[in-house]
């Protein structure tokens, strides 16, 4: 009655299939290799970008035709030489007062200047505290503000990420930003008041404690003298808080105020800091910053009432620019004062009398300026004579406007003689950037050089005497082109080509015959190629708007090199062009202020390209709605703001911008406004924004254009794969959801013959099963079923199973051992049918516990006779961790579920083994079990089908099987599984979309293919489409939390969002049929999908390649636990 012995499905003695199938691999391995070994060395090599020869924008104020070389042309009031300042500012050696041996160094620092910043990030280490203005007095209440909360969160994470135990005084004070002034009347009202006295005291505690600060630094100027009783008054109440929590409390005071009472202040604060600047400020007329004498004389004022350990002297960088004889002066860097001078013709000279460095100039509209300054040569001279007295140390007001020399004065500070005078003669360039020219095509034209100046050093006094300068120190120079004509507009777009939008919008610039400038992202415009030829057919210019999109600010250079030189590509392969214009994603550091800010910048412009900015800015990219783009970009072309308009035809929802162009070309045309590229902007043509490619270079846009072909594919292909995945899935979890709800419908309404009770053999093959094959004869032994006997064949089993059979039950009446050599469980369960005599038989794992009526109702079916086999309701009975509860819920929502629905189409594909009833004559008929694949019963069933007879499922006959607990236990039972269901799909393949074979050639094998083989081999894929959108969306947060765009995600996300809900919908209708299961097992559904899924991938994969390599795959016994309940 068996078939005749062949070899398993798949088995290839020689080999041959694997060997084709790795030769093949192989070849396409080593193209594919070719391919992007040459792709990518084609991202490693700069195309040659040509310089646009525009002219220098630099802008230099003229020298006046009245000049005099000794730039003495204001007349000031001389300062009257002190007789006695050379035996003020002794040297520290001819002092009698020893110099502090280490003196601390305080910064101050600012929010309002990025240089502050960059000055920080430079001198971190040269510091011993921070003190940031970052709290300002707000009402009268006693309310504090706190200035620009962002900024000061990036100084707190730099902190403490390069400097985490560097002391931080919060730095509060009374200016008022909307006046512009310091508001004493306010702050007189809240040293009045008891209340607000209180209330900005406890502001202040939780502010320094919600930050880990060390203390506070209370910054209040302008006080009526009537209210400096109250304010020893505040300071008193201060301390006594913030003193016993261990937080220090410093005041700023005038070096010269008599309303201040020094003293009493001193006792109250830790220290003071002696403001030692602003002899002349801007108020008052014009003149030395802080004369030598005059700080010295103010010093030692001080001192004889305070002692000198409760002093730190601020020393002052910065300077005072004032028109003429007018008395309203305006500060300006160290950096800024150096650059004037430098484009005016202005000559720089330290003053005799008050050695404060100083120069006039006229301005373009012929006005008469003095500058007076501080440098790191005042603060050399100033610090001279503090060292002498043992001050408590000094600090920098203020970081980022500082001459950077300054910091190796105050390094060494002990020892400031002839040596480290002459270490100023280098001047460092400082924090500035300088910017010429005007309009918003920009690039680097000038990197930074060091200046000379030449020092006379006064060995008596320790002082620097004097100073020439030789030559200015040169910051980074960034050129401006464009700005011209205020009434040329060009309309740009960021972020595209997109399918969504750009389209529409290449439709309204043709409707008006307007041109734009697209800065397209390069992974898009490879994606979407026909836009790309489009844009460029229309005669729009394209420039790089990177290729993957990310924060420049952040990129290292070789990514950014690879940014850059893949969207050159792209344009290469696509247009055979190249394109010299360039904007940086999220307008990161388009016109940096800093020189930290500048490096994405030079880094572009050193390639040869030239960054466009935009100052028409309608925010389109917040998603307002039409009118308001609309609104925003008139307004701010009106007022001049720019040349250039910033939109997006991609990045989000861009359906609002499309809908405002119209508006926005009509209304700019109606003002006046042309509407032009930016070639016309600069006056040159569009080929030379955008250079062909020369002919030597062809084949490098070849091997480009091939390689994006080939990732666009792989792209495309993981997406479509990702679609009809889900589209799929989804369908086929709602089509087999509606058939198993109707066959439970209808099968309570069915009616079975209770007379009816054929004939039943119960075949257990048994191999090695010592640990379950007693409980399992003993659940059989309980069934109520009255017709029945078991048939247990002992396989060659190797451990005592045959003897515990024969122990308990070799005198069983309804028992039937029997004990062959090993050949299988095929062959042992045809053996067993060759003993029984019965009409049908049922086929039991040696593992499986059956039910007492399970017998009863398989066999109920077996009445009508074109049931050929009954699927019965297996069941994990070994719910011990989370890999079988895992296993339970998926017998329950996906084994059975599917059984329910496809016993109504009659293409259930496999009886399991675990419990399944047979009627013996189709069995036989069918030539037996074949033991030419592993899946024996999946085999037979698909047979049965193929030969017209219906298979069914009764979802009441429950059986419960030992589950594997352990991953490879798992492994081994799924690939088994998976295997044999490969084999015995291929020894069944002529069925495949046959219609005369019915369910089985049109669903039963179509299903297996697609959903059991085919799924979890693409099911990576998909996974990985998912993975690389959250990814995709996560970076882009990252390197942009505040404009960061889900586009990738959102393409995706609504997909698998669906499919996880119809997944769970399915799984819950599984539960409401069979009721009586434990509905705790959903709990697990989620995990299950993203983790157990992973493994079955693995079993997929690990089958056909087995499949492949035409190997003999043994059975893959699992050791049994009895670990059934």
């Amino acid at each position: 009655m068996s078939k005749k012995n062949t070899y398993p499905v798949f088995y290839d003695p020689q080999s041959r299939r694997w060997g084709r199938f790795k030769r093949l691999t192989q070849v396409i391995a080593v193209v594919l290799s070719i391919i992007c070994i040459a792709f990518f060395s084609t991202m490693l090599i700069d195309p040659g970008l040509p310089s646009l020869g525009l002219a220098s924008g630099r802008t230099i104020q003229k020298v006046h035709h009245l000049w005099k070389a000794t730039n003495q042309v204001l007349t000031v009031k001389p300062q009257t030489p002190s007789k006695g300042i050379k035996a003020n500012t002794q040297s520290p050696v001819a002092s009698s007062v020893s110099p502090t041996p280490k003196s601390e160094i305080i910064g101050f620092y600012v929010n309002w200047d990025d240089n502050s910043f960059t000055s920080l990030k430079h001198n971190i280490s040269r510091i011993d505290k921070l003190m940031p203005e970052w709290l300002h007095l707000s009402t009268a209440d006693g309310a504090i503000a706190v200035d620009d909360p962002v900024k000061q969160e990036r100084t707190l994470t730099y902190i403490r990420q390069n400097r985490p135990k560097l002391p931080i005084m919060a730095l509060i004070n009374n200016y008022d930003s909307q006046t512009q002034s310091w508001n004493g009347e306010k702050l007189a009202q809240v040293l009045a008041n008891p209340v607000a006295r209180t209330r900005l005291i406890q502001q202040l505690q939780d502010f320094i404690r919600s930050n880990n600060l060390n203390g506070v630094n209370i910054d209040f100027e302008n006080l009526p003298v009537a209210s400096q009783s109250n304010l020893i008054v505040f300071m008193s109440e201060l301390s006594k808080q913030f003193h016993p929590q261990g937080w220090e409390v410093s005041q700023s005071v005038p070096v010269d105020d008599p309303a201040y009472n020094y003293r009493a202040l001193a006792d109250l604060n830790d220290y003071l800091i002696l403001m030692a600047y602003d002899e002349h400020y801007p108020s008052s007329k014009a003149g030395a910053i802080a004369s030598q004498k005059w700080y010295a004389e103010k010093l030692r004022l001080r001192l004889a009432e305070v002692p000198a350990n409760k002093y730190m002297i601020a020393i002052g960088n910065y300077g005072y620019d004032w028109q003429g004889t007018q008395t309203d002066g305006t500060e300006v860097s160290f950096q800024e004062t150096l650059k004037v001078a430098e484009e005016s013709g202005g000559q720089i000279h330290l003053d005799s009398t008050t050695l404060n460095p100083t120069f006039n100039y006229y301005d373009d509209q012929d006005k008469l300026h003095q500058v007076w300054f501080l440098d790191a040569i005042t603060a050399f001279n100033e610090i001279v004579e503090a060292q002498t007295h043992g001050v408590r140390g000094f600090s920098l007001w203020r970081m980022g406007s500082e001459d950077p020399s300054i910091w190796s004065v105050l390094e060494q500070r002990t020892q400031l003689n002839s040596t480290v005078a002459e270490k100023l003669s280098t001047i460092q360039y400082g924090y500035d950037i300088d910017y010429r020219g005007q309009g918003e095509v920009l690039k680097v034209t000038a990197t930074p050089k060091e200046g000379k100046r030449e020092i006379k050093y006064d060995k008596q006094s320790g002082l620097i005497s004097d100073h020439h300068l030789v030559s200015y120190p040169s910051p980074y120079v960034i050129t401006r082109w464009g700005g011209d004509n205020k009434k040329k507009i060009v309309l740009t777009f960021d972020d595209g080509p997109d399918p969504r939008y750009t389209a529409d919008v290449l439709d309204v610039l043709k409707k008006y015959q307007a041109k734009a400038t697209f800065f397209v992202v390069g992974m898009n415009a490879s994606a979407n190629p026909d836009l790309l030829r489009r844009i460029v057919n229309e005669g729009h210019e394209i420039g790089s708007h990177t290729f993957t999109h990310p924060n420049i600010a952040s990129t290292s250079p070789k990514q950014l090199r690879l940014e850059m030189n893949a969207t050159e590509r792209v344009f290469e392969s696509e247009l055979g062009i190249r394109s010299v214009l360039f904007r940086p994603p999220y307008a990161e550091d388009v016109e940096p202020s800093t020189p930290d800010q500048v490096a994405p910048l030079l880094f572009t412009g050193d390639l040869g390209y030239y960054t466009i900015g935009m100052h028409i800015d309608p925010g389109d990219w917040r998603n307002p709605d039409a009118a308001e783009i609309v609104k925003e970009t008139i307004a701010q072309a009106v007022s001049g703001a720019g040349n250039i308009v910033l939109l997006h035809d991609s990045g989000g929802d861009r359906s609002q911008t499309v809908a405002a162009l119209p508006k926005i070309i009509e209304s700019l045309r109606e003002r006046g406004f042309e509407i032009v590229p930016i070639s016309n902007l600069l006056g040159l043509s569009r080929n030379a924004l955008m250079p062909v490619i020369p002919d030597s270079e062809k084949m490098i846009s070849e091997v480009s254009g091939t390689g994006f072909f080939l990732l666009n594919g792989f792209n495309s292909t993981l997406y479509y794969l990702f679609l009809i995945g889900i589209e799929l899935s989804v369908m086929r979890l709602i089509f087999v959801g509606v058939l198993a709800i109707y066959e439970w419908h209808i099968r309570h309404r069915r009616l079975y013959d209770s007379a009816y009770s054929p004939s039943v053999s119960v075949l257990v093959p048994a191999f090695n099963e010592e640990k379950v094959i007693c409980k399992t004869i003993d659940s059989l032994l309980r069934c109520r079923y009255p017709n029945f006997n078991i048939v247990v064949v002992d396989d060659g089993s190797t451990d005592d199973t045959y003897k515990r059979l024969l122990s308990n039950f070799g005198k069983h009446p309804q028992v039937k051992i029997f004990n062959k050599t090993n050949g299988g469980k095929a062959q042992a369960l045809n053996y067993a049918i060759q003993l029984s005599d019965a009409e049908i038989v049922v086929t039991l794992d040696a593992d499986t516990i059956l039910r007492p009526n399970a017998i009863g109702k398989l066999t109920r079916h077996f009445i009508n006779p074109q049931i050929g086999a009954i699927a019965g309701n297996a069941k994990v009975g070994n719910r011990l961790n989370i890999l079988t509860y895992w296993q339970a819920l998926e017998y329950v929502t996906s084994q059975n579920l599917e059984r329910r629905a496809f016993g109504l189409l009659n293409c259930i594909s496999v009886v399991p083994g675990a419990i399944g009833a047979w009627r013996r004559q189709l069995i036989l008929k069918a030539g037996g079990f074949a033991h030419d694949t592993l899946a024996e019963d999946a085999d037979l069933t698909l047979t049965l089908l193929q030969m017209g007879y219906k298979v069914d499922y009764d979802e009441e006959a429950i059986a419960l099987t030992e589950a594997p607990d352990t991953v490879d236990g798992f492994l081994k039972q799924r690939f088994r599984w998976m295997f044999g269901t490969l084999q015995a799909v291929w020894k069944h393949r002529e069925t495949l979309f046959r219609p005369r074979y019915g369910a089985i050639g049109m669903f039963a094998i179509p299903n297996v293919v697609l959903f059991q083989i085919c799924f979890p081999l693409i099911s990576p894929l998909m996974d990985l489409m998912m993975v690389q959108s959250i990814c995709w969306t996560v970076w882009h947060k990252y390197q942009q939390p505040g404009e960061y765009t889900t586009q990738a995600l959102s393409q995706v996300l609504p997909y698998y969002i669906l499919f996880l809900s119809v997944d769970f919908l399915a799984a819950f209708i599984a539960f409401c049929l069979e009721r009586k299961e434990d509905w705790s097992l959903l709990l697990w559904l989620i995990p299950q999908r993203f983790l157990y899924r992973q493994l079955m991938y693995y079993v997929a994969i690990k089958s056909v390649i087995k499949a492949i390599q035409g190997q003999i795959v043994g059975w893959g016994k699992l050791e049994r636990k009895a670990t059934v309940q």
